[in-house]
Order: structure tokens, then C-alpha cells, then sequence
């Protein structure tokens, strides 16, 4: 997990112009846009490994399984269990 602060400091930037100018670019916020890559990756672990649902939250440094499902269902509209069980196994 990178924070918005260390990416600003890469890039040389404050973190307020920063936040800024990444959502004037991709159109969405740093948090968004780092939530979404890792639902993308927990998508991807859910049908392609046995990990637990805690595990999983784990890895993509959720802080905790709760959190992560709630988020999970915020943007996917189902928990990760449901769509664990109707994703085919690639």
C-alpha cells in the first residue's frame, strides 16, 4: 500500500496539488482510484485461489475483513462470498 503523501513526495508535488491534479486526470480521487485496483486484485484472488476472505483482506491491506467486505459490496453490489460462489474458476 502506498499513501497519497509518499506518492506526492515522488512525484515532487505537495500532496494537496498532488490530489489535485490526479483527480483532474484520471477523473476520480487517489483513494478511489487505489480502492478500485484493490477490489480489481481481490476479484482476480477470489476466483483464482482457496484464500480466505480474511486473508484476502489481509494481503490488500484492508484493515480489517468487516471493512473489506463492506467496501467490496459498496462498489460491486455483492459481498465477496457471493461473488466468490457465481465467478468461474480461472
Amino acid at each position: 500500500t502506498i499513501s497519497m503523501e509518499e506518492m506526492a513526495k515522488l512525484c515532487h508535488l505537495s500532496q494537496s496539488y498532488f490530489s489535485k491534479l490526479f483527480a483532474k486526470e484520471m477523473g476520480e480521487t487517489f483513494n478511489a482510484y487505489v480502492t478500485k485496483l484493490k477490489l480489481r486484485h481481490a476479484k482476480q484472488m477470489l476466483q483464482e485461489t482457496d484464500a480466505t476472505i480474511s486473508k484476502i483482506a489481509e494481503e490488500l491491506s484492508f484493515s480489517d475483513d468487516g471493512y473489506f467486505i463492506r467496501v467490496f459490496k459498496k462498489y460491486e453490489g455483492i459481498t465477496p462470498s457471493v461473488y466468490r460462489r457465481h465467478s468461474p474458476k480461472l
